[in-house]
């Protein structure tokens, strides 16, 4: 407890805080519809990338199975509209717990033997995904096939009367992700965590109970997603299994983490910030295929110029660049 009374540890709390209460406040009074829209796929994006870091990022697992946790979150989500007249918070609740009971389950069958360790681990994460997509594909409650519309579900509702609802909520979801994450950064939770990462064996021989911190935070991981995927079936209004399930989710979440950094609890926010932002520049400036080129070439030349991310790189300048004043002094 007394790490989180430390200094810097408020400080980033209190700019989670105060960043996200500005922008709440801000965005939704003075920006446009399109800002609206935009800063809701950049908070999305957000919470996804920090709670993809929070698990992965950490422990040396890569997932490629995120999507399905935001798939099912918007399923669920889209289910509790068509279904019920109940309110928001409750869709909400029941995308989230739908997608980390998925995520318990998993992890507790996957995790608990050492066979499915390292590369192993992203297969079957990745065979997940396709099985989701039958899945949901064939079940009528979910979708059947034929995709579910979920704007004449809410449109008469707090959430899906406007647009600025849907962003605020978007905003406190990134708020709750950039929370858990900086709490793992500085918690036994988080150093657990790295042990994994670094040596599980040794981690192991040490007392670390490595399975029950896999599982644990691969749930709280996968809960994280599912609520973001609330808000994103209100946001589509037209839920098809093609473009929630697609693959291009996690590997768009696994490139703001390498980009941002993942040593640094907010690597993954720098990284969203500066997908949305190539993303949004080139749209109507390349075609589809030229755009997916100039982010693949961004991304090589990160990883060559910035290994650490540009979270990493950021701070490393800073320390020689005063160096370098102190010395012109």
């Amino acid at each position: 407890m007394n790490r989180w009374l430390g200094p810097s540890l408020r400080r980033h709390l209190l700019m989670i805080l105060a960043g996200t209460a500005v922008t709440i406040t801000l965005v939704p009074t003075i920006g446009s519809s399109y800002a609206l829209a935009f800063g809701f796929q950049f908070v999305i994006w957000t919470a996804l990338a920090l709670s993809w870091s929070l698990f992965s990022g950490n422990s040396g697992y890569a997932s490629f199975g995120h999507g399905v946790f935001f798939g099912i979150g918007t399923y669920a989500a889209s289910a509790v509209f068509r279904s019920t007249d109940a309110p928001f918070v409750v869709a909400l609740a029941v995308a989230g717990l739908a997608a980390g009971a998925l995520a318990l389950l998993l992890g507790a069958a996957v995790f608990s033997s050492p066979r499915f360790a390292g590369d192993l681990f992203g297969l079957v994460t990745l065979a997940m995904a396709f099985i989701a997509v039958t899945v949901v594909s064939n079940v009528a409650f979910l979708d059947g096939g034929t995709g579910v519309f979920v704007r004449e579900h809410t449109s008469s509702t707090w959430i899906g009367s406007d647009s600025r609802h849907l962003f605020v909520v978007g905003a406190l979801l990134a708020a709750l992700s950039a929370v858990v994450a900086l709490g793992a950064s500085t918690t036994r939770w988080g150093a657990a965590l790295r042990s994994i990462h670094d040596d599980e064996a040794v981690a192991e021989s040490l007392g670390v109970p490595t399975y029950r911190y896999k599982v644990v935070t691969f749930a709280v991981s996968g809960t994280l997603a599912g609520l973001a995927g609330a808000p994103q079936a209100v946001f589509l209004g037209y839920v098809e299994v093609g473009a929630v399930f697609t693959l291009n989710i996690p590997l768009l979440v696994i490139m703001m983490t390498i980009l941002g950094g993942m040593a640094r609890w907010y690597g993954p926010l720098v990284g969203a910030a500066v997908v949305v932002i190539l993303r949004e520049a080139l749209t109507g400036w390349a075609s589809a295929e030229m755009a997916q080129i100039i982010m693949g070439l961004s991304l090589i030349v990160v990883i060559a110029v910035m290994p650490r991310g540009v979270s990493g790189y950021l701070t490393r300048t800073r320390p020689a660049a005063r160096a370098g004043q102190g010395g012109a002094r």
